[in-house]
């Protein structure tokens, strides 16, 4: 009884002090844990977003082409409403209607809109003006990044889908406002694989 009175021996001391070191491993790394969850859960929910609007913005585009085609940077021609040359550099070429203008400034509502893939980024440019000239710089958007591929086709009147526009054959200058019915996109990304839209365009 003499010995259990004096309280705790240097065993009992060690003992205690080492199941609280391990309790102390265990709760930082299982804070550690949740922080890399939490911090990967953001990232993903980041790019979820920048996907959605991005292909949400191509679509709106495509969903208000105009048929609206603009006047050459050089000479007195025009170039189409839609455009898209396989062997061109850029994604497609198109007028946008409903460009709002809340400020009152003195210009159109038809934007002129272009997509290009440069280096694994989708990146979207338009003019403050429709018709631009050489010397008007264009107002650049990063979309999108670690895309490895952007397909677009659109469908023509004979219900056959082609990478090009406007639909072959056509003449006449009827090309030059010519739409598509609809327009499939597909994006493929790094991470999350392909992703495929198709948008019906309003006649």
């Amino acid at each position: 009884m003499r010995r259990g009175m004096l309280g705790f021996t240097l065993i009992d001391v060690l003992v205690s002090t080492v199941i609280l070191a391990v309790l102390g491993v265990l709760a930082h790394r299982g804070v550690a844990d949740t922080r890399i969850a939490v911090e990967r859960t953001r990232e993903h929910m980041t790019r979820v977003r920048e996907v959605q609007r991005a292909v949400t913005l191509m679509a709106a585009d495509f969903r208000q082409v105009a048929p609206r085609p603009v006047r050459e940077a050089i000479g007195d021609g025009f170039r189409p409403a839609l455009f898209r040359d396989p062997n061109g550099t850029s994604l497609v070429e198109l007028s946008r209607a409903g460009w709002p203008n809340t400020a009152g400034t003195p210009r159109g509502t038809v934007q002129r809109v272009v997509y290009t893939l440069e280096n694994g980024i989708l990146i979207r440019r338009h003019w403050t003006v429709t018709d631009p000239v050489l010397a008007t710089e264009p107002v650049r958007r990063e979309l999108l990044k670690d895309v490895d591929r952007v397909e677009i086709r659109y469908l023509t009147s004979g219900r056959q889908w082609q990478a090009e526009w406007p639909e072959l054959g056509s003449a006449g200058g009827a090309e030059l406002r010519a739409r598509p019915l609809a327009v499939e996109i597909v994006v493929e990304l790094a991470d999350y694989g392909r992703i495929r839209r198709l948008v019906e365009v309003p006649g």
